[in-house]
C-alpha cells in the first residue's frame, strides 16, 4: 500500500478516535442540565475520569503487551469501538454522578488502546521518519482533542446529543479504517513476557526519555481541560467580544501544526535539542500568564496561539525518543507504559490545579504548570553519563 494513503488511515484513525477524549468538555452545562448534576468541579471531575481510565487501561495493555502480542490495527478497531460505546452511554437518561463517572473512565480505559498503539502502527510503517510519522500522528490527537469545541463554537443550535453522537460515530468509522492496514505482521508478534517492564525501566536512555515525557505531561491535560475557563476570565475582565469555544478551538488545534513541524525537522536536525526548545517555549507562556491579563486582545491571542503550539510540540518528539530508546519488538510496551504513567501525572496536575483555583486566580495557577516543561528540560540535559542522543 502506498505510504501516503497509509499515514492518511492511521491519521483519520486516530483523529476520529481521540475526538472522544474531551466530546464533554464543551457540553459540560448541558450534561449536568438534564442528568442534574452539581456542575462544581464537574469539568476538572470528568477530566480526571478520563484520564484515570486511560491510565487503568494502558497499565493493563502494557502489563498483558497487547501491542505486541496482537495484530495493531485490530487491537486498534476493537479498543476505539469500545470507547465510542462508553462515550455514547453518557445520553442513556437520567444518570447519577458515578454513573457518568464511570461512562468517561470507560472511554478512557479503551483509548488506551488507541494512541499508544497508533504510535506503533506509525513507527512500524514509517522506521525511518518516526518523529515525522508521529508529528502527523499527535497532530490527528490534537486536532480530535479540539473537535468538540470546533462543533460548539458555531451558533447553529447543534444539540449536545448531537456532539456525542458526532463523535462517537466517527470513532467507529476510525476503527473501520484502521482493518485497512496489516500491521504487524505475524512472524514480527512477540509472546508475553512477564520481565519486559522491569527490563524497559533498566535502561537509562529509556528512563530519561519517560521522566522527560511525565513533565511534558504535567503541562499539557491541564493546558487543554483549563483554558477555556481561562479565555472565559479574560473576557470577563476585559470586558471582550471573544468567542470562547471557538478561540479554545483555535488554540488547541494549532498545536497540531506545531507537531506537524517539528516532527519534520527533527528527522534532519537534534531532536533533543528541539525538544527542549519546545519545552522551555511553552514554561516561559505558563509564567507570562499573569501578565497576560494586561495584554489587549491583539497580544493575547497570538501568546496563546504560541502557547499552544508549543505546549504539544515536544510530545512527538519525546514519544520518538522514548520509541527510540525501546527493544524494537517491545516498542508498543514501551510507548504504552510511558503514556500510562504520563497520564497519570495528568492525575496529580488537574487535582492540584482545581485546588488551587479556590485559593488564587486561574492566571497565577496557569504559573504552577511551568514545573512539567522546565523539569523535562533539566531531564533532557543533565544526563551526561548516558546522553540520549
Amino acid at each position: 500500500m502506498n505510504k501516503t494513503l497509509i499515514l492518511v488511515l492511521i491519521v483519520f484513525s486516530q483523529f476520529f478516535g481521540t475526538s472522544l477524549w474531551f466530546s464533554t468538555n464543551a457540553i459540560l452545562s448541558s450534561l449536568a442540565r438534564v442528568h442534574q448534576l452539581d456542575s462544581q468541579n464537574l469539568l476538572a471531575n470528568l477530566t480526571i475520569a478520563t484520564q484515570l481510565g486511560f491510565i487503568v487501561g494502558s497499565l493493563l495493555y502494557a502489563f498483558l503487551g497487547l501491542a505486541d502480542r496482537f495484530f495493531a490495527n485490530i487491537v486498534f478497531s476493537i479498543s476505539i469501538v469500545l470507547a465510542a460505546l462508553a462515550n455514547a452511554s453518557i445520553l442513556i437518561p437520567n444518570l447519577n454522578f458515578p454513573l457518568v463517572f464511570l461512562f468517561r473512565l470507560l472511554t478512557g480505559f479503551f483509548l488506551a488502546g488507541v494512541y499508544p498503539v497508533g504510535m506503533k502502527i506509525a513507527a512500524y510503517f514509517f522506521p525511518k521518519s518516526v518523529s515525522s510519522a508521529l508529528g502527523v500522528l499527535v497532530g490527528a490527537l490534537v486536532l480530535g482533542t479540539s473537535f468538540s469545541h470546533f462543533t460548539m463554537s458555531f451558533d447553529i443550535k447543534l444539540t449536545w446529543e448531537a456532539v456525542i453522537y458526532s463523535s462517537s460515530g466517527l470513532a467507529v468509522l476510525g476503527g473501520i479504517l484502521i482493518l485497512f492496514l496489516k500491521t504487524p505482521p505475524k512472524e514480527n508478534i512477540q509472546t508475553m513476557k512477564i520481565n519486559t517492564l522491569p527490563l524497559l525501566f533498566k535502561k537509562k536512555k529509556f528512563k530519561t526519555a519517560t521522566f522527560a515525557y511525565y513533565g511534558h505531561m504535567w503541562e499539557l491535560y491541564t493546558f487543554w481541560a483549563f483554558i477555556p475557563l481561562l479565555i472565559t476570565t479574560y473576557k470577563a475582565n476585559q470586558d471582550s467580544l471573544l468567542n470562547s469555544n471557538l478561540l479554545t478551538f483555535m488554540i488547541i488545534s494549532i498545536g497540531a501544526l506545531g507537531c506537524v513541524l517539528v516532527g519534520k525537522i527533527a528527522v534532519k536536525k537534534d531532536l533533543a535539542k528541539i525538544t527542549k526548545i519546545a519545552l522551555m517555549t511553552s514554561g516561559i507562556c505558563c509564567l507570562l500568564c499573569p501578565l497576560s491579563f494586561y495584554f489587549p486582545t491583539y497580544i493575547f491571542v497570538p501568546y496563546l496561539m504560541i502557547w499552544g503550539i508549543s505546549v504539544v510540540a515536544d510530545s512527538p518528539l519525546l514519544s520518538t525518543l522514548i520509541n527510540d530508546t525501546c527493544d524494537p519488538n517491545h516498542n508498543g510496551t514501551g510507548l504504552t507504559i510511558s503514556t500510562s504513567i504520563g497520564f497519570f501525572t495528568t492525575i496529580i496536575s488537574l487535582y492540584l490545579f482545581n485546588i488551587l483555583l479556590n485559593t488564587m486566580p486561574i492566571q497565577y495557577v496557569f504559573t504552577c504548570l511551568a514545573l512539567g516543561p522546565f523539569l523535562s528540560v533539566y531531564f533532557l540535559s543533565h544526563n551526561n553519563s548516558d546522553p540520549i542522543v
